[in-house]
């Protein structure tokens, strides 16, 4: 399954793009940032002062630069700077844990991380420099860029208890680039909206989108680009026409009131990172006057692979993964390697020039999921995702063929969090599964002996893993339940019943009795007591924003988000409650 027809990529570099539109249209703006606001001539110029600074200290082709800047318009800067010197840029979040951090720059042994005052761990043989102070006086001059050499390093979960790192060459991500601009047209007078963690595939297309077509970027507040509320304002004050988001983030978005349905300016809305269903679809038509298109991607194919233009039918049935982009080749395959017929379920297999060049000091998971391809030769990517296509030509997502699972668009290695937490002196056996389905997913961790307390078991992980790994409920438990071959039997894992809180979940007040009565809805719950916490009881921090949006149409549009997380109980939010409506 190929599809074909835009050129092939240039051979040229992803900010080579950016400079040919800066030279295009200099004056024109090219980035609103909390922190700065530049036209494509100034965003051009700082990033050449970036890469000069950053030559100075030997940076160069086969070289990579960390880069642990949160949103900002001088984390774009950096990127381009970065690039422009012919290095691979790693993005490291400055909100994972130190341990995690750690690994990641000890693996990809960066010449240089650039921050912005984050407190980040030694690592012997890479600098840790400030941003202000690898800005040089004047540009650098231009080099020569091989479009096989390493545009970035983006780390997933790893099986084996640890990160890895896929290296995207430039050939990758300039022909999703080319693509992106020939199916779904953008230019001045546009602008789209970069409020993804840089560390997440998607903040490429949310920065090099705009700026390789003339359009504007609108760089979110690192503290509130994921706060419903705080992002349809944005949409609406900067006039933001195409906006990506997860289903689970969509949701939240629609939440609000009117919410997406009071931003004429927005055209497009693009979904990925996990499963679109039928009834947020549904929701979205009915809501929102913009496009909704579904999109399906490994980080190992340069941000995603196929795209669907959803309609008023995907709301009723299902909603596809659709059709290969430009110059992309699937194969559906069975266990043997032969493909499989129209309507029967495979192995997803991508080949094509948005592949990676591998995994990062990983050779032989690199030989493992990057294999010979019999068909037309060279490699192709073995996804783990099993897809059936319809007869429409479309593709419809089955499931997973391992442990793989993905959680408000994070990719995830059950297998990571459990070495994680079998790491840990008073644990003998964890188990990884996942409750719920769609938009509601969540990790649930089964813990052995029964005596490790659930709360000691997340407050540990957090110290080495970021929030989305988090597992949502910790069910300790005397022994795992084990199948006839002696593997245990994940269908019989379970979430224990919730114990008869009638008594205990009585509301003391009116403030009380709404906030219990919203935890309920959102969670699924049948009562909670007043001092129930949010997170304890399975609850994220999207589903939080969500309690947050319905708490302040409900009471007040001053309730802080902060109050959430610093007093997520219902006695807690009700108390914050009755301060905001003294």
């Amino acid at each position: 399954m190929t599809s074909t027809g835009h050129p092939g990529p240039q051979a040229v570099g992803l900010h080579h793009l950016v400079e040919h539109q800066a030279a295009a249209t200099p004056d024109a703006v090219a980035v609103t940032a909390p922190d700065a606001t530049w036209t494509y001539a100034e965003l051009d110029e700082q990033a050449s002062r970036v890469a000069a600074g950053l030559r100075e200290r030997g940076a160069g082709s086969g070289r990579l630069v960390g880069m642990a800047i949160e949103r900002s318009a001088a984390a774009v800067a950096a990127i381009l700077g970065i690039l422009k010197t012919g290095a691979g840029y790693v993005p490291l979040d400055p909100d994972f844990p130190a341990s995690r951090l750690r690994f990641m720059i000890e693996d990809c042994a960066p010449l240089v991380v650039l921050h912005a005052g984050a407190d980040l761990p030694s690592v012997p043989g890479t600098a840790m420099v400030e941003f202000e102070d690898v800005v040089g006086s004047a540009g650098a001059e231009p080099v020569a860029i091989s479009p096989e050499q390493t545009a970035y390093v983006i780390y997933t979960s790893g099986s084996t208890g640890q990160p890895k790192g896929v290296e995207i060459p430039h050939r990758g991500i300039v022909d999703r680039v080319l693509w992106e601009r020939t199916t779904y047209p953008t230019g001045p007078g546009d602008a789209v909206v970069l409020h993804h963690a840089l560390s997440f595939d998607v903040s490429l297309w949310e920065i090099f989108i705009p700026l390789t077509t003339g359009a504007r970027l609108v760089v979110a507040d690192p503290l509130y680009g994921q706060d419903p509320r705080y992002l349809t304002d944005l949409v609406r004050a900067e006039n933001v026409t195409a906006l990506a988001v997860v289903p689970a983030l969509l949701q939240a978005l629609l939440d609000e009131e009117p919410g997406l349905g009071d931003c004429p300016s927005l055209r497009e809305v693009f979904s990925g990172g996990e499963v679109l269903s039928p009834a947020l679809t549904r929701r979205f038509f009915a809501t929102a006057k913009a496009g909704l298109h579904n999109q399906y991607g490994p980080t190992e194919y340069s941000i995603d692979t196929t795209y669907w233009d959803c309609g008023p039918l995907d709301a009723v049935t299902s909603v596809p993964i659709g059709h290969p982009r430009t110059n992309t080749r699937l194969y559906i395959l069975d266990p043997a390697g032969r493909p499989v017929g129209d309507g029967e379920a495979g192995e997803l297999h991508i080949a094509g020039p948005g592949l990676a060049l591998g995994y990062l000091n990983r050779p032989e998971l690199t030989r493992e999921r990057f294999v010979a391809n019999p068909f037309d030769g060279g490699r192709m990517y073995r996804t783990g995702d099993v897809v059936r296509r319809r007869d429409d030509g479309a593709l419809d997502f089955v499931g997973r063929v391992d442990d793989q699972v993905k959680v408000r668009g994070f990719r995830i290695e059950l297998g990571e969090i459990e070495r994680a937490i079998e790491a840990m002196p008073d644990v003998e056996r964890a188990v990884l599964t996942t409750v719920g389905a769609g938009d509601e997913i969540a990790l649930a961790a089964f813990v052995v002996p029964g005596s490790v307390s659930g709360q000691l078991v997340r407050t540990r992980l957090a110290e080495v893993l970021p929030e989305y790994m988090i597992p949502a409920h910790v069910v300790a438990q005397d022994r795992l339940p084990l199948g006839p071959t002696g593997k245990v039997d994940k269908s019989a894992l379970a979430l224990p019943a919730l114990p008869d809180r009638q008594a205990a979940a009585v509301p003391r007040d009116p403030e009380e009795e709404l906030v219990a009565g919203t935890f309920t809805a959102i969670l699924g719950l049948p009562a909670v007591s007043a001092d129930d916490d949010f997170f304890e009881l399975g609850g994220n921090s999207l589903q939080a924003l969500r309690l947050l949006n319905i708490l302040r149409k409900k009471t007040s549009p001053d309730l802080p988000i902060a109050v959430l997380f610093e007093r997520p109980t219902v006695a807690g939010i009700a108390a914050a409650l009755r301060d905001v409506n003294p």
